[in-house]
């Protein structure tokens, strides 16, 4: 199984208890999950705030892929989003689909707009055999 970078909204459901805990604690055990420092600058200072010491340790425990930017390969990014009608794809989301795609790894969301991305974009969503 190749790794998979864990979006924020898989942590927020795991963090919850949502509907991706089993998929997230068999990633975790088989050390499939991995982070960028982009997710960790969107979760560790809500966590840190909310004093959640340990969910920020096994955070910073992670593998991590550096972060890939191609400033120029962002905009074209955009400029084909907008061309294909995805409006609200923000930046980070983009740097996270670049990054997935520089260090061939696969992208674990609820966001659905990843999913649409894949569709433009050379990178492989990761689809939970649990996921509905």
């Amino acid at each position: 199984m190749v790794k998979v970078i864990v979006d924020t909204s898989i942590w927020i459901d795991y963090l919850k208890y949502g509907k991706y805990k089993p998929e997230m604690e068999l990633l975790l055990r088989k050390q499939k999950a991995i982070t960028t420092e982009a997710i960790l600058l969107e979760l560790v200072p809500v966590l840190i705030h909310h004093r959640q010491d340990e969910i920020v340790d096994l955070l910073r425990s992670l593998e991590r892929v550096p972060v890939f930017v191609n400033w120029t390969a962002l905009v074209d990014a955009q400029v084909k989003c907008l061309k294909n009608g995805m409006n609200k794809i923000g930046p980070i989301d983009l740097i996270i689909m670049q990054s997935a795609i520089e260090y061939s790894v696969m992208i674990f969301s609820a966001d659905k707009h990843f999913k649409v991305l894949s569709k433009h974009f050379d990178f492989k969503i990761y689809e939970p055999e649990s996921a509905e």
